[in-house]
C-alpha cells in the first residue's frame, strides 16, 4: 500500500531568505566594511586620512567584536537558521513498518502496536463516517484547517504521514450546550480546547454577547466609518480597565501586534524588535519565531527568557530597539509543555511559576524604563488571567497592551491600548511624517455590540467569582485527576492553571 512505502518531503524551492542581521548587526558590519574600503582607496593619496580611517575601523570592530559577544551571549540562534535547517533534517516520512518500529521494539511488541492503531483506525471510520466526505471537502480546499489538522504542533515530524492516514481529528459540529459539542454524527464531546482561547467565559455566556452584537448589527447594519455610541462607551471601559490613556480596534491579535510594534517604531525611529525565546505573537512573520517562519526577517531579536544576559544585551543595544513584546501567560509554566519533540515535558505550571515571572517580569519593566524602550504586553489571551489582566495579576504596567480573543465577546477582534505619546498616528514635529495604521472594520458594529456586553460582564462580582472560582476548581481538579493517573500507573500527568492545561508525558 502507499503508506507502506517511504514518502519523500516535497523539494524545498529555493527562496530568498533573510539572514538574522538582528543577531549579527549588519549596519554596523557594512560601517566597518566602507571604513575599511575608503582607508584603501585613500592609502596613496592621502596615508594621513587613510590612517584616521583605519584607526576608526579597527576601533569600531573592537566595538562590534564586543557587542557581537553580547548579543550571542544572550540571543537565540536557532529561529535564525530554522528555514536553512527544516530543509534537510526530515528528509522523508517514517513509512508504517518503520513507525512502529522506530524505538527498536521487538517485532511482538511492533505487531501489537500496529494492531491496536489498525482497531483504533477501523473504530474511527465507523464512528464518523457521515462526517468524512465534509472533512476532505473542508481539508482539501482549506489551507490553514488542513495545516491545523496535520498534528504539526503537536508531533514530531516524522510520525505525522502514519497518524494523519490512519486518525482524522478534524470535527464536524453542528451545536454546542454549555461545555458539551454535539457533531453531525450525533456524538456528544467535552470541549476542553476553549476555541484557542477565545471562549474563556464558556459557551453561554458567550452566546449572550453574540446576541447583543447582533442586535446591534440588526438596527445599524455593517455601518462602518460613522461610529455608533457603544464604540465610545468600549473605549471607556478599556481605558479604565487597563489604565491606558488611548485604544485602536482591529481584526484580531495578529493584526494588533503588528499595530503595535509598528507604532513603536515610528514613535523610538528605531528598527529591532525583541522577543523572548518560545513566545507566541501571532503569524506574522516580522515576530514568529523558527517553524513556521521561512523569511526569518533582521529586524527581530529572539533573546533567552527570564535570563540577565538578555536585560545586559537590551541596555547595550538600546538605541536599535524599537520595543519589547512579553507573552504573560508565559508565567503559567508552560515552557516544556511542546509535545512535537523528542524529549519528555517537565512542566511547572501555577502560582510558584507566577511568582517567578512576576520578579522576571519587574526586571525587564525596570530595565525598559531605564532605556526607554516601550515594552509590550502581548495579552492576546484577553481575561484568562482575571478582569484586570497580566497588570493585575503581576502588578507591572505595559507602555502597549495588546489583546485579542476572548475581547470581541465571540467575535474576531483585536485591540491595542497604550498612551498617547505612542498611540498619536502623526509626528507633531514633521507633518509629512505618518505612520498608516487604520482599519476597515475597526468599529464593526456587530463586533463591537458583542465586546460591549464582554466588558460590562468582565468587570461585573459575577466574573470575579467565576475567574477565582475557576481556578480553585481547576487546581483541585489537577490534584484529583494526577491521583487517578498515578493509581493507574499510567506514565502521563497533567497541569494546569485557570483556563489553560496541558498533557505531560513522562516518557
Amino acid at each position: 500500500s502507499s503508506s507502506a512505502q517511504a514518502r519523500a518531503l516535497p523539494a524545498p524551492r529555493g527562496g530568498a531568505r533573510t539572514p538574522g542581521m538582528a543577531v549579527f548587526m549588519e549596519s554596523r558590519l557594512k560601517a566597518i566594511a566602507a571604513l575599511s574600503f575608503f582607508s584603501w582607496l585613500l592609502g596613496a593619496r592621502m596615508p594621513g586620512l587613510s590612517t584616521v580611517l583605519q584607526g576608526v575601523a579597527f576601533a569600531y570592530s573592537g566595538w562590534y567584536t564586543f557587542l557581537l559577544a553580547k548579543t550571542l551571549k544572550a540571543a537565540v540562534v536557532g529561529p535564525v537558521l530554522w528555514g536553512y535547517i527544516a530543509q534537510f533534517v526530515v528528509s522523508r516520512y517514517l513509512t508504517r513498518s518503520e513507525f512502529f518500529r522506530a524505538d527498536g521494539a521487538p517485532e511482538d511488541v511492533a505487531a501489537k502496536r500496529e494492531a491496536a492503531l489498525s482497531r483504533m483506525e477501523k473504530s474511527w471510520k465507523e464512528r464518523w463516517g457521515k462526517a468524512a466526505e465534509t472533512q476532505e471537502f473542508i481539508k482539501k480546499h482549506f489551507s490553514d484547517l488542513r495545516f491545523k489538522a496535520s498534528g504539526f504542533e503537536s508531533m514530531y515530524p516524522i510520525w505525522q504521514q502514519v497518524i494523519n492516514e490512519a486518525l482524522d481529528p478534524f470535527t464536524i459540529v453542528e451545536r454546542s450546550d454549555g461545555m458539551e459539542l454535539t457533531d453531525v454524527c450525533g456524538e456528544k464531546f467535552l470541549d476542553v480546547s476553549g476555541s484557542y482561547g477565545v471562549n474563556c467565559f464558556g459557551y453561554t455566556k458567550t452566546k449572550e454577547f453574540l446576541v447583543a452584537g447582533h442586535d446591534l448589527a440588526k438596527t445599524l447594519g455593517p455601518c462602518l466609518g460613522p461610529m455608533h455610541p457603544i464604540v465610545a462607551e468600549n473605549i471607556d471601559m478599556l481605558l479604565k480597565i487597563f489604565k491606558k490613556e488611548e485604544a485602536s480596534f482591529h481584526m484580531s491579535g495578529t493584526e494588533a501586534i503588528m499595530s503595535a510594534v509598528y507604532q513603536a517604531r515610528f514613535h523610538t525611529q528605531r528598527r529591532l524588535t525583541a522577543v523572548f525565546q518560545g513566545t507566541y505573537h501571532g503569524w506574522w512573520d516580522g515576530v514568529m519565531q523558527g517553524a513556521g517562519n521561512d523569511r526569518f526577517v533582521g529586524d527581530c531579536l529572539v533573546l533567552k527568557d527570564q535570563c540577565d544576559d538578555s536585560l545586559e544585551l537590551l541596555r547595550w543595544r538600546a538605541s536599535e530597539i524599537a520595543a519589547v513584546i512579553v507573552n504573560p501567560i508565559s508565567g503559567f509554566g508552560w515552557k516544556n509543555a511542546g509535545t512535537n519533540k523528542l524529549t519528555t515535558s517537565n512542566v511547572n505550571a501555577g502560582k510558584e511559576s507566577m511568582d517567578k515571572f512576576k520578579g522576571w517580569l519587574l526586571k525587564v519593566r525596570k530595565t525598559c524604563t531605564e532605556c526607554n524602550i516601550p515594552l509590550i504586553f502581548d495579552e492576546t489571551w484577553a481575561f484568562h488571567l482575571g478582569a484586570g489582566g497580566a497588570q493585575e495579576v503581576y502588578g507591572v504596567e505595559p507602555d502597549l497592551l495588546v489583546l485579542g480573543k476572548s475581547v470581541g465577546g465571540g467575535h474576531a477582534a483585536g485591540v491595542v491600548l497604550g498612551p498617547n505619546r505612542l498611540m498619536e498616528r502623526r509626528d507633531s514635529d514633521r507633518p509629512m511624517r505618518v505612520n498608516f495604521v487604520v482599519g476597515t472594520f475597526k468599529g464593526n458594529p456587530v463586533t463591537m455590540g458583542s465586546m460591549n456586553a464582554a466588558l460590562k460582564f468582565a468587570t461585573t462580582p459575577e466574573a470575579k467569582k467565576m475567574f477565582d472560582g475557576l481556578r480553585d476548581r481547576v487546581d483541585k481538579w489537577v490534584v484529583t485527576c494526577n491521583k487517578a493517573l498515578e493509581k493507574q500507573d499510567l506514565p502521563i500527568r497533567v497541569a494546569a492553571y485557570r483556563t489553560t492545561w496541558c498533557v505531560c508525558y513522562q516518557q
